[in-house]
């Protein structure tokens, strides 16, 4: 479990005494998209992105903007649009024929039509087929990762295979992440199976690395906007840990959204989450009723478990973790890995885990529109009174809120309080100096207020809340 909220001291002497780098705003690195409609009435600051019917053409977007290298592992690419050519497919020809190297690597016995459109030129390899070795079920693109500007290198995955489906039907999310240290972990993943690290040549087919046969990738953990990201790949890292793991760090709510829902040890973790006082949902495609797993958290969940039964399927695969409570350890866990034993123990799959707020909370509003949609019935909603150093205040709780955090220049503070009472709010830096005074022993039992930090440096701030004799803090982190 994850460490409950610091005593309101000993958090202030961390603050005041640490050495605490301030955060990017998250938003700028990492984007996120879902092709079904969102519920943004659950956003904490910032609203999810829904692209009606375009994520081929956002994907395209990316690629369009590539100068150097387009590395892309894609399950299956079906040829599709009303003209006979993919956009895709149009977007990597043009990126290749400006002179971006490109390399693209494909599962062996998906039918991947869009290949024909593709440049006879461009290099491609196809995963082994028949043996021990399954699918190679990777949904990734690595843009630009030598670029001579960092912030150019970026990574896009998610759970779409890309067909007409990806855009209309099939329920998915995607994101792209900017960091160039990630892009080369996943371009390390990627040589392993093309079998050589030089851009733009042929695969070397004896050095060719799939499934169990590769080595795992020298780095896992990353910053990205002042988040930590974590990066898994099936099956040499026993992906299917890391989940039970993160699971088992709930404390607030847990919500997972899957496809292919087999392995009953992940079913166990959310129902003893669940178990533990946590709120839980589940949202699943019709083709895991035939798993034992749906059966577990059917037991326990009842009207919190729902399930798709359309025409396309709920292709998504992702997991979300303390959504409502920033106290404690928001996470997102997304990629190309559905939960089953084969995604576990032989096809190549990516798995990534953000640690932050607010891709969190992106994907709840996600979440929360699927569930309705599906089930007919709204999501419950969890309220959490999150306050580092949360305090009971003359028998009554007092409740702080601030956002966006991290900021820019500008952040809303607002509270409530269950009884009138003498109300100071100041915020101070880590040097303990004061830099602003919102509210000065005024009687009262709630406020919001706007706070310009315009002039101030990036880094970490204090606010403190008083009331009467007692107070509580929050950390506040501006960025450029």
């Amino acid at each position: 479990m994850k460490k409950t909220p610091i005593l309101t001291f000993t958090l202030l002497a961390f603050l005041l005494g640490g050495n605490v780098k301030a955060q990017q705003v998250i938003t700028d690195k990492i984007k996120v998209f879902f092709n079904h409609p969102v519920d943004t009435s659950r956003s904490n600051g910032v609203k999810a992105t829904y692209i009606t019917n375009t994520l081929s053409d956002t994907m395209s977007a990316y690629i369009n903007r590539a100068k150097y290298t387009v590395d892309v592992a894609q399950y299956d690419y079906t040829a599709y649009n009303s003209g006979g050519v993919g956009e895709f497919a149009t977007a990597i020809n043009n990126a290749y024929a400006r002179g971006v190297k490109v390399r693209w690597i494909h599962d062996g016995s998906a039918p991947n039509s869009g290949l024909k459109l593709l440049n006879s030129k461009i290099p491609t390899l196809g995963s082994p087929t028949g043996g021990n070795y399954n699918i190679m079920h990777n949904k990734f693109i690595v843009i630009d990762v030598n670029s001579p500007d960092s912030t150019q290198a970026i990574v896009w995955t998610g759970s779409a295979d890309w067909s007409s489906y990806m855009n209309t039907g099939d329920y998915n999310n995607n994101l792209t992440i900017q960091s160039k240290q990630l892009a080369l972990a996943y371009t390390q993943e990627f040589d392993y199976m093309w079998g050589d690290t030089a851009h733009g040549g042929a695969p070397n087919l004896t050095l060719s690395k799939f499934g169990p046969y590769k080595p795992s990738v020298s780095q896992h953990t990353f910053t990205v906007g002042g988040s930590q990201i974590e990066l898994y790949f099936s099956p040499t890292d026993s992906v299917n840990q890391q989940i039970e793991k993160h699971i088992a760090t709930t404390n607030t709510d847990i919500y997972s959204a899957m496809y292919a829902f087999s392995e009953t040890s992940d079913a166990s973790a959310i129902t003893a989450a669940y178990n533990r006082g946590a709120f839980a949902a589940c949202v699943m495609d019709q083709y895991s009723l035939q798993y034992g797993a749906y059966n577990i958290l059917s037991n326990y969940l009842a009207t919190n478990l729902t399930v798709y039964t359309g025409n396309d399927i709920y292709h998504d695969k992702y997991l979300i973790v303390d959504p409502s409570n920033a106290c404690s350890d928001p996470l997102v866990l997304t990629g190309s890995h559905n939960w089953t034993g084969s995604a576990n123990t032989t096809n190549d799959e990516n798995t990534v885990i953000i640690h932050n707020d607010t891709i969190a909370n992106m994907y709840y509003q996600s979440f929360a529109e699927d569930f309705l949609v599906i089930s007919g019935s709204p999501l419950d909603t969890v309220h959490v009174n999150c306050n580092l150093g949360f305090a009971a205040i003359n028998g009554s709780n007092v409740s702080v809120n601030a956002w966006p955090n991290p900021y820019t220049d500008k952040v809303m503070i607002n509270y409530t309080l269950l009884q009138d009472d003498r109300v100071t709010i100041r915020v101070f830096d880590i040097t303990g100096q004061e830099v602003a005074t919102l509210v000065k022993g005024e009687m009262q039992s709630a406020g919001e207020h706007q706070l310009s930090f315009k002039g101030t440096t990036a880094g970490v701030y204090v606010l403190n809340v008083q009331v009467g004799q007692n107070g509580i803090i929050k950390k506040l982190v501006q960025v450029n």
